[in-house]
């Protein structure tokens, strides 16, 4: 996504607001209902025709198991329909754990569940999904996202950039 693109969605004022603060104002705006955080494995496999090896997770690593997670999910809850109408969630995911030092791992804000899911289906959900993608750990955690998971998960965004936001899988 371009910065100038990344501006608009944030309404970023250069004159009056952090893009820390931008980016909080903008989500609150929303109405996301499901707070997700995903733990990963550290070490990813990679397989070639000859052998295979382990690697450090990086953090392109971390924009491909958001992207597959987002697309399992959306077909265990629309079927065909994720893939044939583009029937989507809408997610805001940010990477965690790369500025700091810590173990890379995803947090997701999640809106617009369909009528048929109750919020208590959640959790089932992404069990099955965690299913089909190796890179995820056993241990997640659900939740009702509020304002202060919005604070929680934007606190890692520098006073001068969004890096850390996957803007792409909105």
């Amino acid at each position: 996504m371009k910065l100038q693109q990344i501006r608009e969605r944030i309404a970023y004022n250069a004159n009056s607001l952090t893009p820390k603060s931008a980016t909080r104002n903008w989500l609150r705006t929303k109405r996301y209902s499901v707070a997700l955080t995903l733990t990963l494995k550290q070490a990813i496999t990679v397989q070639t025709s000859t052998y295979s090896y382990k690697r450090k997770l990086q953090r392109k690593d971390c924009d491909l198991i958001a992207t597959r997670f987002k697309q399992v999910l959306n077909k265990l809850i629309f079927g065909n329909a994720a893939k044939r109408y583009k029937k989507s969630l809408s997610y805001f995911v940010v990477v965690e754990g790369e500025l700091s030092s810590k173990n890379l791992h995803l947090h997701l804000a999640i809106a617009d569940l369909p009528k048929h899911i109750k919020f208590n289906e959640i959790d089932s959900l992404v069990i099955e999904a965690k299913k089909h993608i190796c890179e995820l750990n056993e241990q997640h955690i659900v939740k009702v996202c509020d304002s202060d998971w919005i604070s929680y998960i934007t606190k890692e965004i520098s006073y001068n950039n969004t890096d850390n936001v996957l803007w792409q899988l909105m």
